[in-house]
């Protein structure tokens, strides 16, 4: 059976449609695709929920996915039973009433079907299991609301946002037929309120494209690839009798009805799907079913006739073996967004869970090279089972690019993965292979994906582009094995040539030749839909020999005659010569960096001459791209920046400079907001476009340009390098919000290369760009960069505010945060202990500054474990605030609050939980259940009844607390997700591990769209996933999760910080679950050692390592080693904590274990103590 984990498949989505008895046709054309896919595979038969991820259907379509999909019946045996349910139920038709067909009968079938199938006739819809093979979802309408675009789903899976309603089978099927001319509708129960529901066929009866919405919904990271629409006949094909006998024709004219809707989906299907190959495929009988009115189940015989009459068709024989090999070959060709129409503007690529980048099409213009494509396709394409590496090196603008892609897209059908990388800097190499791993499933940062390219069994393709950095060293990132892949670099550096490995595997590029460069030269000027002369292109040919066939020129020269009206070959050759001169000594003065070799003077003539006929806007647009990354440009930043540039705030006063270029930038920005201004945004980028001067990547929905082109741009804007980088860096200032909402966060992190682009190119951005830039870094998770900015930025205020400004105090806070998150401890304590004087000094003790800067060195004594320094200035705070504010005040009762949280650590039960309680009860009363600080306060507490070992108590404050931030946050908000995470923990204590598990995963998916894959609260739910697996005993899953979540926090947080020593912990923990114990025994050391270093030896922390390394030694069989390190820990235990404390007490209790039993077999290891909490 095919396993449905494997993200990296693209999705096989069935849809049945709803018509009456003439439903057998649909199973008929089904049990054709089965056939034929069994041949392809050249073994037994396949069933169709083997085949499907995901089987959907109305009416009697509903039906056949029930049987096919939630009862797991083969093709045959649904074919057997349908046609047996319509003898059953449309023999008889009933003589008084609006519905044609007895209900009772409908009811007796299905409950006898599902008895026989399952053995229960009761059998629950929901299969409440979350990752069932395949999916079914069946359609009805709820009899109040009969808006078509809303049906009701039943479905066989769980979902949290708008469940299905929580019934059997039987009555997910009634629900579905009780089509009002043919049944009568149908009530279930839900929360004990009666609702009624009538069949998915009115209004619905082709839901495909709801389907699709939803496998959007469940599947938010996957690829579609194949969609099978199956129709029960054209509605051109469905004649009513005479109407003489009304009461037999009203099911027919039902039939009609739904066969009409159907086509209508089925049409606009047709056009969303326009432009894909081999997608989407819809089936449907088109004649000889006339007569097959809805109550001739008698004549089940010729309705299946006439189907396999279709399906000998010649263009339908040919859409089935389409079908097939697409459903067979599972590639993924689209996202599931895209599938279910939400065909993104150009600010789409910004909101995707991730930046995955898709390898680009070659542009349409592209010419010759042959010889050279041939080359590269027979080097990577093969069969010899080994890694083959092809280099393509020349100069810039020779083609390199251009080739690579042609070559992939000629061999495109050779790979089952693509990996399309821009190599131009490390970061950028990393990004794209962490992104790889993430959408596809494989690994969640680069060293796993080259780990598992080594290994896998599927022909992969990767393209390292532009490879001119010598400090990116691709030759890391080139896996030392693969069998079945293949790897082609382009570069301007001779040296990469040496990485190449296997015949025909270094290409060489220069010039075109004088054949292929003048047919590109013909081709792209003849786009603008003229005809060049014979004279033009003899032109043409003397043309290209003045540009040496350089391929760049040739494309720039090009577009210019294309989009020039009027503009011949032979006028362009004249208007190059006059400007040529000019042109030549602008182009000695550019930087080494910017220049070609010889032939770049006539390249530069050529933008020159394109600039020359831009738009003024359309220059001032180039001009800011020209310092951006030259990849990934959204048109969301200028929207952004435009919407908000009347609102910021900044530290200091602008400079000259800066004030040069926000007012520079802001009347560059109005002119798209003015709506009496004919000049617009888009009119602007098509300006660019319509020169080639930047390009829209239609797979990744974004802009790019080439980096010679801004390097080109800079020296010909009329603003100097220091104002055009200025104005840049403030065009991304202005765009940079402070909202958490997900587009908000996915924006920022999309940011994080351009942010670096900027930076790279100004040592003097000042401290009101930083302010701004540091929140793209706290997105991406780059604290190292972010803690660069932040000091500047702290030092900026120390000399130009001094300190006595509480501004400079703000941000010396933030960094001594960005301390902590880095594991620099002394650092981070040290200055919260200046910040907490400073405020003392400059604004009094009893300041809210002064008392919040307190509350923030109380968090970091606590956890540092510095109980009683933190109790004493908690205390502190507490008295203050009730003096100064009263005894309710909200600044009070977080204060209490975080002092029943000390005393809860301590072991001071009592005192805890009656601060607690007062607090908990003061915001009931003053603020009610559901505000934020009520829902925060019952949060602590049970968090505080989980440490104690109280877990149902825990449970029903967690409960609440959930419910609450349901109200009032919506479902996933980040606040949400960390309760669902809290509850879900509380629930694999109290033993409902199946319970927890559900929590996490919705929470772990939500997490990654909202927040992306290495956010530090993502982490921490997958962390919680880790330990649930664990309880259930699925310790591979776990085992991979956590070598994940170890390479993600050494990676974002260093070695040595806690929550890189407790994934370390966990993994080693995993290990000896498995038996790996010489590799627990490793892990376990490094750890103990890392935290006897950086916590002392009398940390909780510490001790825990302690006593899991002596269970380590006692299954390695050293059972002097394990009781020796016991009885040091006890000793630590009891004079640091006391013998009251519950890790004394399990140390205690675990040597009393081991020594009890030491000679005994098999041995009883020691228990684990609490795993130390992941510090956030």
């Amino acid at each position: 059976m095919r396993n449905n984990q494997d993200r990296s498949s693209g999705l096989n989505v069935l849809c049945i449609d709803g018509g009456g008895v003439l439903g057998l046709s649909s199973l008929i054309i089904l049990q054709e695709i089965m056939h034929r896919a069994a041949a392809a595979k050249s073994g037994g038969m396949i069933h169709p929920y083997e085949y499907f991820d995901v089987i959907a259907g109305t009416g009697t379509g509903g039906i056949s996915a029930c049987m096919l999909g939630r009862l797991r019946m083969p093709i045959k045996k649904a074919i057997l039973e349908y046609a047996t349910l319509a003898k059953d139920v449309f023999q008889d038709t009933k003589l008084t009433g609006t519905a044609m067909y007895k209900a009772t009968k409908l009811q007796e079938a299905l409950k006898r079907m599902i008895r026989e199938a399952t053995g229960d006739e009761g059998e629950i819809m929901n299969e409440r299991r979350e990752h069932t093979a395949c999916k079914t979802i069946i359609f009805a309408m709820a009899e109040h609301d009969l808006d078509a675009s809303l049906p009701v789903l039943f479905r066989s899976y769980t979902v949290i946002e708008n469940p299905s309603p929580d019934c059997t089978i039987s009555k997910a099927l009634q629900a579905t037929m009780a089509h009002p001319d043919l049944f009568r509708s149908i009530t279930i129960l839900e929360s004990s309120v009666p609702q009624s529901f009538v069949g998915g066929e009115l209004g619905c009866s082709n839901p495909i494209v709801h389907v699709l919405s939803e496998i959007e919904r469940i599947y938010p990271d996957r690829q579609v690839g194949c969609v099978i629409s199956i129709g029960t006949g054209h509605a051109c094909t469905i004649q009513a009798p005479n109407p003489s006998r009304w009461r037999r024709t009203q099911d027919v004219v039902a039939m009609k009805d739904m066969a009409t809707d159907s086509e209508r989906v089925a049409e606009e299907m047709v056009a969303r799907f326009e432009g894909t190959e081999n997608v989407y495929f819809r089936f449907n009988v088109d004649q000889g079913i006339q007569n097959m009115i809805g109550g001739s189940w008698e004549r089940l015989g010729e309705a299946m006739q006439h189907t396999r009459a279709y399906l000998q068709k010649g263009e339908v024989n040919q859409k089935l073996e389409a079908a097939v090999h697409t459903t067979t070959e599972r590639r993924g060709t689209m996202s599931t967004t895209h599938a279910a129409g939400n065909i993104p503007p150009i600010v789409q690529a910004t909101k995707q869970p991730t930046g995955l980048k898709r390898c680009p099409a070659p542009t349409n213009f592209y010419t010759g090279r042959e010889d050279e494509i041939a080359q590269l396709m027979a080097c990577i394409t093969k069969p010899d089972n080994r890694l083959r590496v092809c280099v393509i090196y020349g100069l810039r603008g020779t083609g390199k690019t251009q080739l690579a892609l042609t070559v992939i897209e000629r061999t495109w059908d050779s790979w089952v993965y693509i990996i399309y990388i821009d190599a131009g800097s490390t970061e950028a190499i990393e990004k794209a292979l962490d992104e790889f791993g993430k959408a596809k499933g494989v690994g969640q940062d680069h060293k796993d994906v080259i780990v598992w390219l080594e290994s896998c069994g599927d022909r992969w393709l990767m393209v390292f582009d532009n490879a001119d950095s010598t400090t990116a060293h691709v030759k890391k990132y080139i896996p030392a094995t693969g069998r079945q892949g293949s790897i082609i670099i382009t570069s301007r550096l001779a040296d990469l040539a040496n990485l190449a490995d296997g015949p025909g595997s270094v290409c060489h590029l220069s010039s075109m030749t004088q054949t292929d460069a003048t047919a590109l030269l013909v081709r792209i000027a003849n786009s603008g839909n003229r005809c060049l002369s014979d004279y033009d292109i003899n032109a043409a040919e003397r043309l290209v020999e003045e540009f040496e066939c350089l391929a760049l020129a040739i494309v720039y020269a090009g577009a210019y005659i294309a989009h020039s009206q009027g503009m011949t070959v032979t006028e362009y050759r004249y208007l190059l010569f006059t400007k040529r001169r000019r042109a030549l000594e602008e182009y000695n003065k550019l930087p080494d960096i910017a220049k070609l070799d010889r032939r770049g003077d006539t390249v530069y003539t050529t933008w020159k001459m394109c600039y020359d006929q831009l738009q003024p806007e359309s220059r001032e647009l180039l001009s800011l791209i020209a310092y951006l990354h030259y990849d990934g440009i959204s048109v969301d930043i200028f929207k952004r920046a435009a919407q908000q540039m009347h609102s910021k705030k900044y530290i200091l006063p602008l400079t000259d400079l800066e004030s040069q270029a926000h007012k520079q930038v802001e009347q560059y920005l109005a002119r798209f907001l003015d709506p009496k201004n004919s000049v617009t945004l888009t009119g602007v980028i098509s300006d660019l476009t319509s020169y080639s001067l930047i390009e829209f990547d239609q797979t990744n929905r974004m802009y790019r340009t080439h980096v010679l082109v801004q390097d080109w741009a800079k020296t010909v804007s009329p603003q100097s390098l220091e104002l055009g980088v200025e104005c840049t860096a403030t065009l991304l200032l202005l765009s940079i919000d402070q909202q958490n909402d997900s587009g908000s966060l996915a924006f920022k992190r999309h940011l994080g290369l351009h942010v670096t682009s900027v930076l790279a190119q100004s040592s003097d951005l000042r401290v009101n760009h930083s302010y701004y830039f540091k929140e793209v870094y706290r997105q991406t998770g780059q604290w190292s960069q972010m803690m660069k900015l932040v000091q500047q930025q702290l030092m900026v205020c120390q000399q130009e505010l001094g300190d006595d400004d509480s501004m400079t105090w703000d941000t010396a806070g933030d960094l001594a945060s960005i301390y902590y998150r880095l594991a620099r401890w002394d650092e981070a304590l040290d200055l919260k202990i200046q910040v907490v004087d400073a405020y003392k000094r400059i604004v009094g003790e009893d300041h809210p500054d002064t008392l919040r800067s307190m509350s923030s060195l109380v968090t970091t004594y606590r956890d540092l474990v510095l109980y009683n320094e933190a109790e004493q200035l908690e205390v502190h705070v507490l008295d203050a605030y009730k003096r100064l504010l009263g005894e309710d005040h909200p600044d009070t009762l977080t204060s209490m609050n975080a002092l029943a949280s000390t005393y809860a650590y301590v072991c001071r039960h009592s005192e805890a939980e009656q601060l607690f309680v007062q607090v908990l009860d003061a915001r009931k009363r003053i603020m009610g259940a559901d505000h934020p600080d009520t829902l925060r306060s019952m949060h602590n507490f049970a968090y505080t009844y989980s440490q104690w070992g109280r877990h149902n108590e825990a449970q029903q404050l967690q409960a609440q607390e959930l419910d609450g931030r349901k109200r009032l946050l919506g479902e996933n908000h980040r606040d949400t997700l960390k309760s669902m995470c809290n509850l879900a923990n509380t629930y694999s204590n109290l033993g409902q591990h199946n319970k927890a598990e559900r929590l996490e995963i919705h929470a772990l998916d939500a997490y990654k769209r909202l927040l992306g894959e290495d956010h530090i609260n993502t982490l921490n739910c997958m962390g919680k996933l880790v330990a649930t697996y664990r309880h259930l005993g699925r310790y591979n899953e776990a085992e991979q999760l956590e070598v994940h979540l170890l390479d993600a926090h050494k990676r974002l947080l260093g070695e040595d910080h806690p929550s890189t020593l407790t994934s370390m912990s966990d993994l080693a923990s995993t290990y000896s679950r498995l038996g790996r114990y010489n590799e627990a025994e490793q892990l376990q050391v490094q750890v103990l050692d890392a935290r006897r270093r950086l916590l002392r030896e009398d940390h909780e922390h510490t001790l825990i390592s302690m006593n899991n390394l002596s269970m380590t030694y006692s299954r390695l069989g050293r059972r002097a080693d394990a009781e020796e390190l016991l009885h040091k820990a006890i000793n630590i235990a009891e004079s640091a904590l006391g013998n009251q404390h519950r890790h004394t007490k399990k140390l205690h209790s675990n040597l009393e274990r081991f020594q009890k039993q030491t000679r005994q077999r098999p041995v009883s290891y020691p228990s684990p103590l609490f795993s130390p909490p992941v510090l956030s």
